[in-house]
């Protein structure tokens, strides 16, 4: 049993010396390593220390950097238990001597957190025995780890700043980093003034480990080297590094900025061009005004000096100044300014024209545009032809000729005939007819291009009816014509005679009286009066509307010209009675109308 509490008490006393004897390391900080100054004891444990005790400080302490290393323990006397700071008072021995031997090893330690006592052996009764080895102390259970030291930061601190010829590097990182996450590391490069062959170097701490960077930098072991060229002064360039924490400690990381100054001397190549563009309109009529517009701009690089805009008009127009030649002064044309002049000329003649604008300028090349404008009449004739007169009652037959008199062509030609009232469409060969209206459609009518169309009218209602045509199409060149017909009515001559006194007595006179009247729609002319007497009457004298002619038993009236309808001409012949009966004069009326006469008689009864 002693021998093993010696075996455990010789490894406890090894292992705090380990503990109390751990050397140094070296930390990096700021590139420098300063000598920590040795604490440690140095003095070897006596020679009389018997076994199993050994020597606890075998060979000097190592220097350490920053913090300073802990004292370490002095080496303990002989063969007396060790105190660390952490153990509780030494054992007591449970059992006193029953003799005045000498004292016994003292028990082993009580380590801090075993709670049971320490057993020593108690010695064996008089006579005494020879003088006990005390027994190897059980091993002492580990005291409680103390608390690391806290880090101290690296006095540039997380953020820092480097200048060098011209270029200023600003380093940033967060104070912070959990073992084994990765951090980034930002960057920016702010140039001073113009460099060139910029370099930046940046050299990682030992504990961290390159994982990417932005831009892509080269890496050669810690070292990452981003190679920026040429950089103008006021640009700044960001970069950025991320990095994987590896060691606990404070990382510090160094930059280096290589640059060389330049200096410029410029000279500035530039030439103006100049573009000219002229519009207006496409198409006009002869006589209208044409409007165009000249755009100059300076699509150069630098002022066009002098600009001139001279505008040679070609034959077919005209400008309200009588000049060929127009020039306008434009001045200065900066680099994208644009300048425009405004043209207004008339058309006089039918045809294509093309208009030409020259430009020109003091240093810059000749440039020219055109436009070519159509001055065309858009225009269409249509005529009707017919019969001027026509009976009632009869067809008048009428031709519609439309012509394409423009120089273009036009389409969706409509012809439309509009009937008067008072008469009928018979036919209309081709159209579609409405009513009173017959409709020819034609798709496209070429410049040049004659179509005709036919149309048959009648009534029966005499008077002068005019016929008329309206032609459209799409381009708005329209058109009409018209043709009057005098729908003829015919005369009615009506007949009538009678007379004053009837019976009378032979000797006795009578007047007889015929009047003529025209029923009809229409003027009759030459209307032809006949009045012819028995032998037993005598005329004696006439009278009427034209002269009269007394030839034995017949009395005939001058021819009376025109006749008007409703119009009522009168005539008379007084007669003798020579002789008794029923008398009856007979009246004959003709005209150019009626061909053959009308006749008419009346009973005089003679006594």
């Amino acid at each position: 049993m002693r021998k093993q509490l010696g075996i455990l008490a010789s490894l406890l006393f090894l292992g705090v010396s380990a503990l109390l004897w751990t050397g140094c390391s070296n930390r990096c900080c700021d590139n420098q390593c300063e000598p920590c100054e040795p604490i440690c004891c140095e003095q070897p444990c006596k020679p009389d220390c018997p076994p199993p005790c050994k020597p606890v400080c075998e060979q000097p302490c190592r220097p350490i950097c920053q913090p300073p290393c802990e004292p370490c323990q002095p080496c303990p006397p002989p063969c007396e238990p060790c105190r660390p700071a952490c153990a509780p008072e030494p054992c007591r021995p449970a059992c006193p001597p029953p003799c005045p031997c000498p004292p016994p090893c003292p028990a082993p330690c009580k380590p801090q957190c075993a709670p049971e006592p320490c057993k020593p052996a108690c010695p064996p009764p008089c006579p005494c025995p020879a003088p006990c080895k005390p027994p190897c102390p059980p091993p002492c259970e580990p005291c409680p780890p103390k608390c690391a030291a806290p880090l101290k930061p690296c006095k540039y601190g997380p953020s820092g700043e480097c200048a060098c010829n011209g270029v200023t590097v600003r380093a940033k990182n967060p104070k912070m980093c959990m073992l084994g996450d990765q951090y980034p590391l930002d960057l920016e490069i702010t140039a001073c003034c113009d460099v060139c062959e910029v370099i930046i170097t940046t050299t990682l701490p030992e504990g961290v480990t390159f994982m990417r960077s932005q831009p892509e930098a080269r890496v050669e072991g810690r070292t990452v080297i981003w190679q920026f060229g040429s950089i103008s002064k006021g640009q700044t360039i960001p970069a950025k590094i991320w990095l994987k924490c590896e060691r606990e400690g404070d990382l510090c990381t160094c930059f280096c900025v290589k640059a060389t100054p330049v200096a410029f001397c410029a000279l500035l190549c530039a030439k103006p061009v100049l573009v000219c563009e002229k519009c207006g309109p496409a198409e006009v009529c002869p006589g209208d005004p044409i409007n165009y517009t000249i755009t100059v701009t300076n699509i150069g690089t630098c002022t066009a000096e002098g600009v001139v805009v001279q505008d040679i008009l070609p034959d077919g127009v005209e400008h309200p100044s009588c000049q060929r030649t127009l020039n306008f002064q434009l001045g200065c044309l900066e680099p994208c300014q644009t300048k425009k002049v405004n043209v207004t000329v008339t058309a006089c003649k039918r045809g294509k024209i093309c208009n030409t604008a020259i430009v020109s300028a003091c240093n810059a090349n000749q440039t020219s545009c055109e436009f070519c404008t159509c001055v065309c009449c858009c225009a269409i004739e249509c005529n009707k032809v017919g019969p001027k007169e026509v009976p009632i009652g009869q067809n008048a037959d009428y031709q519609i000729t439309v012509v394409n008199t423009g120089d273009k062509s036009l389409h969706e030609v409509v012809v439309t005939d509009i009937a008067p009232s008072a008469t009928t469409i018979v036919a209309a060969p081709g159209a579609n007819i409405c009513g009173k209206q017959a409709v020819w459609k034609l798709r496209e009518l070429k410049p040049g291009e004659r179509v005709t169309f036919n149309i048959t009218l009648t009534t029966c209602t005499p008077g002068y009816f005019c016929n008329r045509v309206n032609v459209t199409n799409c381009e708005g060149c329209n058109s009409c014509c018209e043709f009057g017909t005098n729908w003829r009515g015919r005369p009615a001559l009506d007949v009538c005679i009678t007379n004053s006194d009837n019976p009378i007595c032979v000797g006795e006179t009578s007047r007889f009286k015929v009047i003529v009247t025209n029923k009809g729609q229409e003027y009759d002319s030459n209307v032809n009066v006949v009045v012819n007497f028995p032998a037993e009457l005598v005329p004696v004298n006439a009278s009427g509307a034209s002269a009269s002619q007394v030839n034995g038993q017949t009395v005939a009236f001058a021819p009376f010209p025109n006749l008007a309808p409703r119009q009522t001409i009168e005539y008379y012949v007084t007669v003798k009675a020579n002789g008794r009966g029923d008398l009856r004069p007979k009246v004959q009326v003709s005209s150019d109308f009626i061909k053959n006469p009308i006749t008419q008689e009346e009973s005089l009864i003679v006594n």
